[in-house]
């Protein structure tokens, strides 16, 4: 009589072992801890603080063969936004952004309106995933993968990141070489993708700030949206746009002042 040969886990069972597999490959729970070196790469990569703290930039976004949307973003600040669509059908929009409240001022409206988390500027685009997301102040580091130059960094976000941008972990993805990211996938809890944004190139200089991404939303299956970043101008932003009551300084950048 020949030995037993060894057990095989079958219908439910297989599947419900290799559901776990998968979910712990997601989120992290089978890569390496982290060593300092892979630190250090992490904070290279991390775009959100590459960008400068004040800037204007222009930023056009659109599907392949689709019409294209530009926007005009001023940043004050770590988390101060405002974004002006420059469609003629949108003049007058403007949205806000000060720490995790978002504000709408619309053409003839009294008063703003706040805006939920997770808003959406053109097809998929979002305010987090434009300029990169804070991958060191709102996550942990659970773990590390290699692959040769590419290297995977398995975050868990806190709290207050998962509120805004509806992921509780991300998977960034790092050129080791470069020192640049090459994607970043961003998970339901469980593991299950969201959605990702893959950075298909960079703009010139020592920061390494993106200047091509597309972006997919996976949970949705529509079209990726394509966006380019056309011009970023570091400079000293006045506090005053960012003033809810007081929309003076606001109405002289809807009027085009060029001394703002």
């Amino acid at each position: 009589m020949s030995p037993p040969g060894p057990m095989v886990a079958r219908g439910p069972i297989r599947e419900a072992l290799l559901a776990l597999v998968l979910s712990l490959v997601a989120t992290g729970a089978l890569a390496a801890d982290p060593t300092p070196a892979d630190r250090a790469l992490l904070a290279a990569s991390n775009l959100f603080a590459a960008a400068p703290e004040q800037f204007r930039a222009r930023v056009a976004a659109g599907t392949t063969g689709g019409v294209r949307t530009e926007i005009e973003i001023w940043r004050g600040g770590r988390d101060r936004l405002l974004v002006r669509p420059l469609a003629a059908r949108q003049w007058g929009k403007l949205i806000l952004q000060r720490g995790s409240e978002r504000w709408l001022f619309a053409p003839g409206a009294r008063e703003p309106v706040r805006l939920g988390p997770g808003l959406r500027l053109a097809g998929t685009l979002s305010l987090e995933e434009l300029f990169g997301i804070d991958i060191e102040r709102g996550h942990r580091l659970l773990g590390v993968e290699s692959a040769g130059r590419v290297v995977t960094f398995h975050l868990e976000a806190d709290e207050a990141t998962a509120a805004v941008t509806g992921a509780t972990a991300v998977r960034w993805v790092v050129d080791r070489e470069t020192r640049r990211p090459l994607r970043a996938d961003l998970l339901f809890a469980g593991g299950r993708v969201a959605r990702v944004v893959e950075f298909q190139g960079f703009r010139p200089g020592r920061r390494p700030l993106p200047a091509r991404l597309v972006l997919k939303d996976v949970l949705r299956g529509t079209p990726p949206l394509e966006v380019e970043i056309l011009e970023v101008e570091e400079r000293p932003v006045p506090a005053a746009l960012f003033d809810l009551t007081d929309g003076s300084a606001r109405a002289r950048l809807l009027a085009g002042d060029p001394e703002l």
